[in-house]
């Protein structure tokens, strides 16, 4: 489960290719999450110290540094909210340093609709 949908749940999205997540953001299952979308990791940084999402989905490659270096440096800020990070494709080097850096989850793109649904939902 990515985020249990409801009235309040945010989601911050960290990809240079916010039409990467059209899949996902367009199901009506989530109709309820705001989704915002950041192209880069300033960007997102400087928004992170105003508002605390439930879950900040992230790019492995951002244009300004690793997925992994903004979710350490979340952290070093503060933030415990989940981190996922994804990547543009498969690589097991990627999925290794998503695991060792202490994401809550990896994934390549295209990320899937039902990879992101709660437990006991079902696929429309």
């Amino acid at each position: 489960m990515i985020c249990q949908p409801n009235s309040n749940a945010k989601v911050f999205v960290v990809d240079p290719q916010p039409t990467d997540y059209s899949g996902v953001v367009g199901d009506t299952v989530y109709d309820s999450v705001q989704f915002t979308f950041f192209g880069n990791a300033r960007e997102a940084l400087s928004s992170q110290s105003t508002d605390e999402p439930e879950l900040w989905v992230v790019n492995m490659s951002l244009p300004d540094m690793r997925g992994t270096d903004l979710q350490e440096l979340l952290r070093a800020r503060g933030c415990k909210a989940p981190v996922m990070l994804i990547g543009d494709e498969y690589r097991v080097e990627d999925e290794i340093d998503a695991r060792s850096s202490g994401a809550t989850m990896y994934f390549a793109k295209p990320l899937q609709r039902e990879w992101v649904r709660a437990p006991g939902q079902n696929a429309a």
